[in-house]
């Protein structure tokens, strides 16, 4: 069983992310000579319609993640460049007039160290416009990962494990952005609940990225058994009478500035 993030298998089953990400850059407003910072790039696909947007200006993925920067190379064009590298040691500086970043946050645990360094990015009056999971994000697969973690089964496998995601609620996340000097901040939450179509699109979501961090904790064996519970437990609760798969979604939209 491979571990780890695979850009090429994230790709093929990342249309909710793709989808949230579209809606989000399509309400920049972009006029086509901005320099951008897109934060946890993953596939580069949303960077590449980024770059397309701004000919005159620049596009600058990042992301901590090896093969997804493999798979995002392939979308590279004249005004993009992809970068390895962990969102909370950018090392830029004044650079950028816009920081977005979609169904990526949600994997840093350190949001003030985060937002720090992007507050440091971004050029005086540049808007930081993110979406990521939120509270109450993916009620349904958190339950049954947390139920099979502390089960007789595999509470060993996971006694020094820690929970891979930091989902906020709105005014938590107000009060980290005011801290970290951004103003004209707003923050909203959007119900995104989703069916997925089939039960491949269900069981490869799960697997990529959901079960990323769990699996890369175990070895090879116990791996493959915890994956098989996982998804027949998860698969029980989400279908539905129509052949769909449902499981809530919940995105922590922001809007900040640095005057």
């Amino acid at each position: 069983m491979k571990k780890g993030f695979d850009g090429e298998k994230y790709e093929k089953f990342s249309a909710p992310q793709q989808e949230w990400g579209s809606k989000v850059m399509n309400e920049l407003g972009l006029k086509g000579g901005e320099h951008i910072l897109d934060l946890g790039c993953g596939n580069g696909l949303l960077s590449s319609k980024l770059a397309e947007k701004v000919p005159n200006g620049k596009v600058i993925g990042i992301d901590s993640s090896s093969s997804m920067l493999e798979q995002a190379e392939k979308h590279k064009t004249g005004n993009l460049e992809f970068l390895l590298c962990d969102i909370t040691d950018l090392g830029f500086e004044n650079e950028f007039d816009v920081v977005f970043s979609n169904a990526a946050l949600h994997w840093v645990k350190d949001h003030s160290l985060a937002l720090g360094h992007i507050y440091q990015s971004m050029k005086n009056s540049a808007i930081m416009r993110a979406q990521f999971a939120g509270e109450g994000n993916c009620l349904n697969l958190a339950s049954i990962l947390q139920d099979a973690m502390s089960s007789p089964e595999f509470k060993d496998d996971f006694s020094l494990f820690k929970w891979p995601w930091y989902m906020p609620g709105v005014e938590e996340y107000e009060h980290l952005l005011a801290e970290s000097g951004f103003e004209d901040i707003r923050v909203w939450m959007e119900n995104a609940d989703r069916n997925f179509p089939d039960e491949e699109s269900y069981v490869g979501w799960i697997d990529h990225p959901g079960l990323v961090p769990f699996i890369s904790h175990l070895p090879e064996d116990r791996a493959a058994l915890f994956r098989d519970h996982v998804v027949r437990e998860a698969k029980k609760i989400a279908v539905q009478e129509d052949g769909t798969y449902f499981e809530y979604f919940r995105r922590l939209n922001v809007y900040a500035v640095k005057k």
